[in-house]
């Protein structure tokens, strides 16, 4: 994976919202002074940003992503697919958020494609 810092290429054209997307599942829940920045519809927000970018990334799409590319976001669409699924409510709270392991999955996840596409990890 490329190590990413200041020479990180910012995405353009429909890159744009999905790095967005990205870098906010990957975000951690708290600011950095240690505030919770999460809430339960922040939660539902992020998946809902997620699919329509993922979705609007590849319509019209003449240029497809590579490979790796390619599993980094299915990765990342199907962790947040079976969370979905699992109709655990728990999952949607604050606390889930913040402490479920399922959800630090998808930081993971969701940096890691970042990763692939050498885009920066943070948002400006």
């Amino acid at each position: 994976m490329t190590q990413l810092g200041a020479g990180a290429l910012h995405p353009g054209g429909r890159s744009t919202r999905l790095w967005r997307a990205l870098a906010s599942l990957a975000a951690p829940p708290e600011d950095e002074s240690g505030e919770l920045v999460a809430t339960s519809a922040r939660a539902e927000n992020l998946v809902v940003e997620f699919d329509e970018a993922y979705t609007g990334f590849f319509e019209g799409s003449d240029h497809l992503p590579s490979e790796s590319q390619l599993l980094a976001l299915q990765a990342v669409d199907t962790k947040l697919a079976a969370m979905v699924r699992a109709k655990d409510a728990e999952l949607w709270t604050v606390r889930g958020f913040r402490e479920d392991s399922s959800w630090s999955e998808v930081r993971v996840l969701a940096e890691a494609a970042i990763g692939e596409f050498s885009w920066p990890r943070a948002l400006d």
